[in-house]
């Protein structure tokens, strides 16, 4: 059975398609009018390594005094200090890496809810958020095999500077025969443009691949089939979902920066007015409590915004809002009467 058939019915406002400012106006709009359940859904996945990461930099565990004291005064860094640190850092990531996984996966599946007009509880997103967290595991582990294959494909070429002038040239001559002459958008000329850009070819494939992990929390896809799915979706509308992922990352990487700066500013102020040369343990954990407030409360929206495009990009290749406009009229039709 196809995924439209399968598919709860949406709600009406979003049973049609949406244009780019439509995508971020009804993202934000869910996101304001739910903006309570989100912010708890998110406070579960980022609080528990939002805490180990304070202990650390109040324990001192990050703290770069020591580093940065050497790189003044003209001393490289001993491994025996970078060593601890490094260590330090990479293993709060790591675990940071592992609840924003299910983070997403939680929002992602809030979201959906929301779109087909249920008022989700928090103990069944945490549920099913748990089924889909090893696939969604595993297909990022694919992602990052994937593209740093293609990563490392796409450097070989531009080692030598004379061959990468020349793609780059021909990957603007490309750009304008597609953009000018749009009986010319062929196959052929469109790999020329992403094999010829320097980065094009994992660049091309991340878009290409970006909707993934939707395809995994609310389809139930698995690995490659997930790939493949975002593949298929996002296919002839690379460019609006690139320019709308990039436009949501940017609307909340400011939304995150403003206030985190905000309370760094009069911290920076106080350490120089000491003397002191980068944050220690107490600035360190001021700043890093500062980013998990922020960081709860305003990130949701970048997953919110992936869901309503994921929707949008099936409505628009499977007509899944015709199907079910057409499932409604058959379910309101009037019983022909018997002779």
């Amino acid at each position: 059975m196809s995924s439209t058939t399968q598919e709860r019915q949406l709600q009406a406002r979003y049973r049609r398609i949406l244009q780019f400012g439509d995508v971020l106006d009804e993202s934000i709009q869910l996101y304001r009018r739910h903006f309570l359940m989100f912010v708890l859904v998110s406070a579960c996945a980022i609080i528990p390594p939002g805490l180990l990461a304070i202990a650390f930099s109040t324990a001192g565990a990050f703290d770069t005094q020591p580093l940065v004291a050497d790189i003044l005064a003209g001393r490289t860094p001993s491994v025996a200090a970078v060593g601890p640190q490094l260590a330090n850092r990479a293993g709060v990531g790591v675990l940071q890496g592992l609840f924003y996984l299910a983070w997403a996966v939680a929002v992602v599946l809030t979201a959906d809810a929301y779109l087909h007009g249920e008022q989700p509880g928090l103990m069944a997103i945490i549920r099913l958020t748990l089924r889909r967290y090893v696939a969604a595991l595993l297909t990022g582990i694919v992602l990052f095999i994937a593209l740093g294959l293609l990563l490392v494909l796409a450097v070989v070429p531009f080692i030598i500077p004379p061959i990468g002038l020349f793609g780059i040239v021909v990957a603007l001559v490309g750009l304008l025969v597609w953009w000018l002459r749009p009986t010319a958008r062929k196959t052929w000329l469109k790999w020329l443009i992403v094999v010829s850009t320097p980065f094009g070819l994992p660049l091309y494939f991340l878009i290409l691949w970006s909707m993934q992990f939707t395809a995994v929390a609310i389809e139930g896809r698995w690995l490659i089939g997930a790939l493949q799915r975002s593949a298929e979706l996002v296919d002839r509308h690379w460019f609006r979902v690139m320019g709308t992922l990039l436009l949501t990352s940017i609307i909340v990487g400011l939304l995150q920066y403003v206030p985190t700066t905000l309370v760094l500013v009069p911290l920076l102020i106080v350490t120089a007015s000491r003397g002191q040369v980068g944050f220690a343990g107490p600035e360190l954990a001021i700043s890093t409590a500062a980013a998990l407030v922020v960081q709860i409360l305003i990130s949701s929206l970048s997953s919110i915004v992936y869901t309503v495009l994921f929707v949008d990009l099936r409505n628009r290749r499977e007509g899944t809002d015709i199907a079910q406009r057409l499932s409604q009229l058959e379910a309101i039709a009037p019983t022909p009467a018997n002779d």
